[in-house]
């Protein structure tokens, strides 16, 4: 088997080069991810979170027209019932939300499937006037497993979310403004999602680390995530028997 494009980049940027800029890098493929991809974004992380110069983190997709459409459909043939209990994009996306410092998903175009999962795992978010946002899991059989449920109906209410996951509806940047799903249009993405993430890190970390806990820990349901995992593998198990 032909070994797949793309990877994801870290670099530390910033004016006092204390920023982790993570990027999709497979604009070929509208960002999406495979598995080795979420390898490398997890070991970049992993080196991140232990490095104590880095006091914020900026999540993009390489290309400027698509921040990232989630999964690469190839990868998902053949995935069994343990894949969906332990899929590698819900414990990647769960531990960036749970980074010490603030993040923010700088999106150019859309943010699709798992990359709008990917995005709701940040902080803050920052979009393009072009930027859509949809969770068509379902179309493929499958549901939002990487988080994409827990967060959504959290960020924008159990109404909107139904809209985007029962109904597929397709959000627009001013729709997602109105809503909060993003909390900013940009011209500047990138330049503005790393101005804001330097203002996070002149802040005092302790505080931050604490505050971000502190907000993580309302309204926090321990179950979700293990519906999320078995929903999942349960569609998966029912795939490879269909076949």
């Amino acid at each position: 088997m032909a070994k797949l494009s793309g990877t994801v980049q870290m670099k530390q940027v910033g004016e006092s080069n204390n920023i982790a800029l993570f990027i999709l890098d497979r604009p070929e493929k509208s960002n999406a991810y495979h598995n080795a991809m979420l390898h490398q974004f997890a070991e970049h992380l992993a080196a991140a979170v232990t490095n104590p110069s880095i006091r914020a983190g900026v999540v993009t997709g390489a290309g400027e027209k698509v921040f990232c459409s989630g999964a690469d459909i190839s990868s998902l043939a053949n995935k069994s019932y343990n894949d969906g209990l332990n899929l590698l994009s819900r414990q990647l996306f769960d531990n960036w939300a749970n980074t010490p410092w603030p993040t923010v998903a700088a999106i150019q175009g859309p943010a699709i499937a798992g990359g709008l999962e990917l995005a709701l795992a940040c902080d803050f978010r920052i979009c393009s006037a072009s930027s859509w946002f949809s969770l068509p899991e379902i179309d493929l059989g499958l549901i939002p497993a990487a988080g994409g449920i827990r967060r959504l109906t959290k960020i924008v209410n159990e109404a909107r979310a139904k809209a985007m996951i029962l109904f597929g509806q397709k959000v627009d940047s001013a729709t997602a403004l109105e809503w909060g799903l993003v909390s900013q249009i940009s011209d500047h993405v990138l330049e503005d999602a790393i101005h804001l993430a330097e203002a996070a890190a002149r802040r005092n970390p302790l505080a931050i680390r604490l505050a971000k806990m502190a907000l993580q820990s309302v309204n926090t349901s321990l179950g979700d995530a293990s519906i999320e995992a078995v929903s999942q593998a349960l569609l998966y198990q029912s795939q490879t028997q269909a076949e």
